[in-house]
């Protein structure tokens, strides 16, 4: 639908807090490093602020964009002409008391891991190295090497679409494979961790070994959102890509990772539509040739 983006600026100025922008380019604020401009961009300052935001664009049925700290995403080249609701650096931060945590959804992963490990504090040692942000590990259950970030989360706070506020424990929450149902459709703002007591150098010196043993395996030496695919039932999607005869493929900028070939790197200042082109071709060819049809784990956000 089309909106005056100015206008909507100066609305959500009215009844919100933070940063508010139109035109606002996209790219910076992803992994990729890809994706053209938001017709709107607000940043809100505080949970609050959220949930107005949230109430302001339901009235006014205006398209919006929950964007946390980018680093599962595709943004298209033509951006996303609505509102981007930006839950980074703007909502994060940590508070400890004794075994548990309340932590903003923009804080990032690696932050709460580090800052709980320094503490002594022990359960989601396992995810290091896994990028972005609290609000999109707990959307996707984000796990690695046995560990999902399920297995710490005590309660999640945040609003509906239309603004009501959100909160659930976990006994209520039915975590599946990078997938929460019951987190779907939430904007989640914060949530509650619980750890348990551990040696702090034990828990560093793990830390440090599963980041070893992420750079051996996995490429990081260019953007990307990580595994672009998720794992199929009885395979590994990168095996599959690779026995394909797919690793090193490029189209454009965007090139199937030699390393890993799960990874599609941003190698030359790759468009949306090269990564886009290059996913496709992938699912059609693992599909000819082993019957398996791909599951994309990268989120596309606007025109393809």
């Amino acid at each position: 639908m089309k909106f005056d983006p100015a206008a909507i600026a100066s609305q959500l100025a009215a009844v919100t807090d933070g940063d508010i922008e139109t035109g606002k380019p996209l790219a910076p604020y992803t992994s990729y490093k890809i994706g053209g401009p938001t017709a709107v961009w607000i940043a809100p300052a505080s949970e609050d602020g959220v949930g107005r935001v949230l109430r302001l664009i339901h009235r006014k049925e205006i398209p919006l964009f929950i964007l946390g700290r980018g680093s599962n995403v595709l943004i298209s080249d033509k951006g996303w002409d609505g509102v981007t609701l930006y839950l980074g650096e703007n909502l994060s931060g940590s508070t400890f008391s004794h075994r548990k945590a309340h932590v903003l959804a923009g804080t990032l992963l690696f932050d709460l891991i580090r800052a709980a490990v320094e503490k002594g504090l022990a359960g989601i040692e396992q995810l290091a190295g896994i990028p972005g942000g609290i609000g999109g590990a707990l959307r996707m259950n984000a796990g690695a090497f046995g560990r999902e970030i399920e297995s710490t989360i005590h309660t999640v706070s945040g609003f509906r679409p239309n603004g009501s506020a959100f909160f659930v424990i976990r006994d209520k929450i039915k975590f599946g494979y990078r997938r929460v149902p019951e987190l779907e459709d939430v904007v989640i703002t914060s949530a509650v961790f619980r750890f348990e007591e551990a040696d702090p150098h034990k828990l560093s010196t793990r830390v440090d070994d599963i980041l070893s043993l992420r750079a051996k395996k996995q490429p990081l030496g260019h953007p990307s959102c990580g595994s672009v695919f998720k794992r199929p039932s009885g395979y590994y999607a990168g095996a599959l890509i690779e026995e394909a005869g797919l690793k090193n493929e490029r189209i454009g900028g965007a090139l199937v990772s030699p390393k890993h070939a799960g990874f599609i790197l941003n190698v030359a200042n790759a468009t949306a539509a090269d990564v886009y082109a290059l996913i496709r071709l992938i699912e059609k060819k693992v599909s000819d040739r082993f019957g398996v049809r791909l599951e994309r784990e990268v989120r596309l956000v606007g025109e393809f």
